[in-house]
C-alpha cells in the first residue's frame, strides 16, 4: 500500500524552512533569492552608521535588497555561517545568528554575532532588520 506524501504547507515549520533558504541564499551573494522572500515592498536594514559602512541603513524594494546582498558579497567572504537559533510566530520571527566573514579587501578574518527581527506579512518579510557589530566590521574592512 503506498501512501501519501506528508508535507507541512503552512505555519510556522513552512516560515522556518523559507527563512533558512533565504539565509543559505545570502551566505552564496545570492542577492535575487534572498530579496525573493521579500514582498515587494519589503524592507531589508542593518544597522549602522553608513560612513563607516555604505552597506548599512534601509533597502526598499526587492531589487535594492538585492542589490545590497551583492555588495555584500563582494565586500565580505562568508568563512563560516551559523544559524543558532530561529523563534518564528506566524507574523514574526527572530533569528540569530554565529558569522565568520573575511574582509575580501584586507583579507582579516572576524567572529560577529548578529540578531535579526522580522516583521512577516502573507508568508513573505516586510521587514527585516538586522543588528550586528558594524564598528568591528569597519575596522576589519579598514574603513577605520
Amino acid at each position: 500500500m503506498t501512501y501519501p506524501s506528508f508535507r507541512v504547507v503552512s505555519g510556522t515549520a513552512v516560515v522556518k524552512e523559507k527563512l533558512t533558504e533565504l539565509y543559505g541564499a545570502r551566505r552564496r551573494g545570492d542577492g535575487d533569492g534572498f530579496a525573493s522572500g521579500f514582498a515587494e515592498d519589503g524592507i531589508f536594514h542593518i544597522l549602522g552608521d553608513t560612513r563607516l559602512l555604505p552597506e548599512t541603513g534601509p533597502r526598499h524594494g526587492r531589487r535594492d535588497i538585492a542589490q545590497v546582498i551583492r555588495q555584500c558579497y563582494r565586500q565580505y567572504e562568508y568563512v563560516d555561517a551559523l544559524i543558532i537559533d530561529v523563534i518564528v510566530d506566524i507574523n514574526f520571527a527572530a533569528v540569530r545568528r554565529q558569522l565568520t566573514l573575511r574582509s575580501r579587501e584586507t583579507g582579516a578574518v572576524g567572529d560577529f554575532d548578529t540578531m535579526d527581527f522580522i516583521r512577516l506579512r502573507n508568508g513573505e518579510i516586510a521587514e527585516l532588520t538586522q543588528f550586528m557589530d558594524t564598528a568591528s566590521l569597519a575596522i576589519m574592512s579598514g574603513r577605520v
